[in-house]
């Protein structure tokens, strides 16, 4: 540990010793009898002592701590020429170092000596003394001039505080200058001069050194005044050290003083409270959390229990410093927490004030409300202005009509599949959102209906061929025997059965080409666009011309389907018409993402309406998109779209449709 440290932690400990002694002790010679053995024991002093001159020939010692190690035989008196150094250093008024002085007539050990004189308007004048046996070091001397001064300071505020106590406090002035400050601390709702006021005016009520206050600012803490100065400078070390020790106070709720000694306060605080003090040089800190008000509690029957009011919320913290004094000075205290009461109502106050929605645009229009009081005539006129201005805004000004329908972004080509035949599905062959090409196999079906129909045909057809052969052979027979009748019969019936095998060959073929139809194929390039599609389909008996499953290329180009209200439609139409290529702009947004919008134009329009259960009666519009502005290409997603009509009025863009209600049924 360096010198300066040490000696520096010497003063500090003597500075708190001082400190409390200014408060235990009763009278002077009790005070100095304790401050002399202080010195002897923190600074090491081989003797001190406290002298009062009554006169140029009465001098008494008052304290004395260890003179008997000065003297020879171990008893000390004042020797006339320690008397003559004595008046000579009260007479010069400033501190005298005496190095290695030695009397042997007195019965003294060569000494050094450092005299401080202490002059008092009221009783007697007084010399402090310190003494060590050996000649002072040069930094030892500098150290002790600064330690007498020091105990003479106390001596001076101890004497203070013991007249102060002997007179009446001026109690009307004080309670009038609260007064004052209490009119001017009220006088305003704007927060910045609530503080203002609260620092500035309060560190003169209070009789401190500076006053600050600390408000939370949302999860924060912000120092909002500091007294003597207009502005805080938030990037300053001190403010950035008083904002964390501000905001560890807060979280405790609670009051703290800190008078020199750390000792008793939360171990949370040592860390940003040594970070101020390093930055203020502040020797006392008081700290009073501000709160919330109570509430006002209506009159309760007293036969009721009481309730208990809700916890106050912590609003901020007051902070009271003393720099020359870690000691409160008398009375800093008790003001400081009554001061604090009033500046949390203002400040809560100002809060409340302030977190009204648009605050400056109401305090306008108050100011210019207010000179319509009183004034009938002019606050007629004022309305009756009022009423023409927007009747006539709401007539001239043009706005965009646009008709509002919702439906699904699509690609545009899309392909169905149905199923050929009444049959079972017995093996899906492709996923859902799988790509496929002209020509892939998508799924099998099973029919027993026609499998049934093919073998009854290729059992017709067999015996039909057996019939033909017998009747070659029968043929064959009558040719040799000659017999015309029997052989015209056999060839009649030859045809015959020719013509029926014939049309059992064809029944067969297009039963083959049915069946053949059961392994079904994609119409064209694309991605299986059907949800679960082996989930929905297999095992599933279908009937023919159900729909199966869709494929649509989403690399193409894409499509809204838009669906809109029926009753809307005479704008949309009329809109079109009027369009020079017959398209209408639109814009639309995701579902998935109604943060942004996106183009469109209408091109296509139905030409029948539909049912929904949703919207009613309603008709199929078609727009075309780029199919880049969709983030995902996603088959199917939700869009709500806006179809420009065209410009109307502002009025019946805003009450179209009360308009149209009523012509719609009053028939105007």
């Amino acid at each position: 540990m360096s010198n300066d440290s040490l000696t520096h932690g010497k003063l500090e400990r003597l500075r708190r010793r001082c400190d409390q002694l200014l408060d235990g002790s009763s009278t002077i010679r009790a005070f100095a009898q304790s401050v002399v053995e202080a010195l002897v024991e923190i600074e090491g002093l081989d003797a001190a002592a406290v002298v009062d001159i009554l006169s140029q020939q009465d001098q008494r010692i008052l304290a004395a701590q260890s003179l008997e190690r000065l003297s020879v035989d171990g008893f000390y008196s004042l020797d006339p020429d320690h008397q003559s150094l004595i008046l000579e250093c009260l007479r010069q008024q400033k501190l005298a170092l005496v190095p290695e002085r030695s009397v042997p007539e007195a019965g003294l050990k060569q000494h050094s000596l450092l005299m401080a004189p202490m002059r008092n308007t009221e009783g007697p004048h007084r010399v402090l003394e310190l003494f060590r046996l050996n000649a002072f070091r040069p930094d030892e001397a500098a150290h002790l001039r600064e330690v007498a001064e020091t105990v003479v300071s106390y001596f001076r505020k101890f004497e203070q505080d013991q007249a102060a106590r002997g007179k009446a406090a001026p109690a009307d002035n004080f309670w009038q200058s609260l007064d004052l400050f209490l009119i001017k601390l009220q006088q305003s709702l704007d927060l910045k001069q609530t503080v203002a006021v609260a620092t500035n005016d309060g560190r003169l009520l209070i009789g401190c050194d500076r006053v600050s206050l600390a408000l939370k600012h949302g999860v924060r803490t912000k120092i909002y005044g500091i007294s003597g100065q207009e502005g805080v400078q938030h990037r300053a070390n001190l403010v950035k050290a008083m904002t964390r020790l501000s905001h560890e106070v807060m979280q405790t709720g609670n009051a703290l003083t800190y008078k020199g000694i750390a000792e008793e306060l939360p171990p949370q605080l040592e860390v940003p409270l040594a970070e101020y003090l390093a930055e203020s040089r502040t020797r006392m800190v008081h700290f009073l959390p501000l709160r919330e008000p109570a509430p006002l509690m209506p009159d309760e029957d007293e036969t009721k229990p009481r309730q208990q009011p809700p916890e106050r919320k912590v609003l901020g913290v007051m902070i009271v410093e003393q720099a020359a004094e870690a000691r409160p000075k008398p009375g800093v205290l008790d003001k400081a927490e009554l001061i604090a009461h009033h500046v949390e109502v203002a400040v809560a106050n100002c809060e409340r004030h302030e977190t009204i929605f648009l605050l400056p645009v109401w305090r306008t229009l108050g100011r210019g409300l207010r000179w319509f009081k009183g004034r009938r005539l002019w606050t007629a006129i004022a309305i009756v202005l009022g009423v023409i201005a927007v009747g006539l805004g709401l007539w001239l000004i043009p706005w965009d009509y646009r008709v509002q329908g919702a439906g699904l972004a699509m690609p545009v080509i899309q392909h169905e599949v149905f199923a050929p035949w009444d049959g079972d599905v017995r093996e899906v062959l492709v996923e859902s959102g799988q790509r496929v090409t002209a020509g892939t196999l998508l799924l099998r079906l099973e029919s027993d209906e026609l499998d049934a129909e093919k073998i009854q045909i290729e059992n017709e057809l067999q015996e039909k061929q057996k019939l033909l052969a017998a009747l070659t052979q029968q043929e064959n027979v009558a040719r040799r025997k000659n017999d015309v009748d029997e052989l015209t019969k056999i060839v009649s019936e030859f045809v015959k059965t020719g013509i029926e095998v014939e049309g059992a060959e064809s029944r067969l073929k297009k039963i083959k080409s049915r069946i053949e139809k059961l392994n079904i194929k994609a119409p064209a390039d694309g991605v299986v666009a059907t949800f679960q599609v082996r989930q929905l389909l297999q095992n599933r008996p279908v009937k023919r011309g159900e729909l199966l499953m869709e494929v649509m290329e989403p690399d193409g180009p894409w499509r809204l389907e838009l669906e809109v209200p029926e009753y809307r439609m005479g704008h949309l139409m009329q809109a079109l018409n009027a369009s020079p290529d017959h398209t209408l702009p639109v814009e639309y947004v995701l579902a998935t993402a109604v943060e942004k919008g996106y183009p469109g134009t209408l091109k296509l329009v139905g030409t029948r309406s539909n049912e929904s259960q949703e919207e009613g009666t309603i008709v199929e519009v078609y727009a075309d998109i780029d199919a880049k502005d969709l983030p995902a290409k996603n088959i199917g997603s939700e869009v709500t779209a806006k179809i420009n009509c065209g410009k109307k009025s502002l009025f019946y863009v805003l009450f179209g449709d009360v308009v149209e209600f009523v012509q719609r049924y009053l028939w105007l």
